[in-house]
């Protein structure tokens, strides 16, 4: 199956041009496998949690929580999404002087909303009325409105699309990003403007605490709810993505010289292995303050890692790690990775749940088989719906944009 072809070069015929994709902007290749590898540990999360815990099916433990562990892809998102835009707003200011925010509002909606709201009217058209129906209605403003962060996301008859949080995390942040870097224009120096990033991306970690220190009968439940899906408690992970689109933009030659060091080199591995250690295995720091770890987990510690490694693979593009990572064929799947994550929840509830019972019921597969499979089955399914929804919403939109907001 054929379904990109290069941006820039003529398209032989019209059906060629109609199946191909609108591939994202490839300034930095090695962010495509990012992307890639972001959308593949949520889906795997959700292979888990979703088709298997909540089935009961006989999982190992162990591998179930090391599985559940790895919930940090999302964080990895807002970064590269705080990087991506930052770094376009940085190069529009640089190039014009200022801001066409208007145009920046229009592109980011032809962009992200087409798909969203087909999706989430298609849920609403097909799922069967009933008492979760009514409570769904009853919140479906939030949803459509892009607070889904604002409903309880981890309680999925609350909401019709409950993963669509991180969406509503993400359109927020395209509202203030463009007079965030208004503030930075009004400082004097480079300086007082990493210091005012910082301070933004250390208010984050604040209010977690504070939220934290609120109350003394947290579960950890009830402390996620309250903490890990909210816009006013997660922004640090978006606000990180561009204090490096701003780090890469002024001063991107030092770095590139600073990072031909060996030692430059393994010390950001360092910084990256160690933050990855505390995510991985955080209860080995004890049960009792697991969830004060939380509050610096869910933003603080995964930006230190995201920032590091990032910086790391888009200053050494001929690397080790970066030339695989660049490899072509991550391009187009990063391309369709936000339509992935819009459909995979409802394919994995069907058909990849009665997979999963036939699979172990009826053939009798142990769960070594049965995870990987509905894992393929799941991400390969996905894969073709994305295809789909480019195909029929997201490119007409996109070359509507051209002409709108071009």
């Amino acid at each position: 199956m054929s379904i990109s072809a290069p941006i820039g070069r003529e398209v032989s015929s019209p059906i060629r041009q109609f199946f191909s994709l609108e591939l994202l902007d490839n300034r930095y290749p090695v962010l495509h496998a990012m992307r890639v590898f972001a959308i593949a540990s949520v889906v795997q999360f959700h292979v888990t949690d979703i088709t298997l815990q909540k089935r009961a099916l006989p999982l190992n433990a162990w591998f179930a929580q090391r599985s559940m562990d790895v919930i940090y892809g999302m964080d990895l998102f807002f970064v590269l999404s705080g990087f991506l835009i930052g770094s376009i707003l940085l190069r529009s200011v640089e190039k014009s002087g200022s801001q066409n925010v208007g145009r920046f509002y229009l592109r980011r909606m032809f962009r992200t909303f087409p798909s969203y709201y087909v999706m989430l009217t298609y849920l609403l058209i097909i799922k069967p009325w009933g008492p979760l129906r009514s409570a769904q209605e009853h919140h479906l403003i939030l949803e459509y409105t892009y607070l889904t962060d604002y409903g309880n996301p981890r309680l999925p008859y609350d909401l019709m699309m409950p993963w669509g949080w991180s969406l509503a995390v993400e359109e927020k942040f395209y509202f203030a990003v463009p007079f965030l870097v208004l503030l930075l224009r009004k400082l004097p120096t480079h300086r007082s403007r990493l210091w005012a990033l910082g301070l933004i991306w250390a208010s984050a970690l604040g209010i977690r605490l504070a939220v934290f220190l609120s109350h003394s009968g947290w579960t950890e439940d009830s402390y996620g709810d309250a903490v890990y899906f909210k816009t006013h408690t997660r922004y640090d992970t978006l606000v990180a993505g561009v204090i490096l689109a701003y780090v890469q933009h002024r001063w991107r030659e030092p770095i590139v010289r600073w990072l031909e060091s060996r030692l430059a080199r393994a010390t950001l591995g360092a910084v990256v292995l160690g933050c990855f250690a505390i995510l991985l295995a955080p209860k080995f720091f004890g049960g009792n303050h697991y969830l004060l770890l939380c509050v610096f987990m869910w933003g603080t510690i995964t930006t230190i890692m995201y920032f590091a490694m990032l910086l790391l693979l888009i200053n050494r593009p001929d690397g080790w790690l970066s030339r695989p990572l660049s490899a072509k064929f991550f391009r187009p799947l990063a391309t369709l990775g936000y339509g992935v994550y819009l459909v995979h929840i409802p394919l994995a509830w069907w058909p990849v749940v009665p997979a999963e019972l036939w699979l172990r019921v009826h053939l009798g597969w142990s769960m070594v088989a049965v995870w990987p499979a509905a894992l393929v089955l799941l991400l390969g399914l996905s894969l073709w719906w994305a295809y789909g929804l480019h195909l029929f919403v997201e490119k007409p939109f996109l070359r509507l944009r051209e002409r709108v907001a071009g």
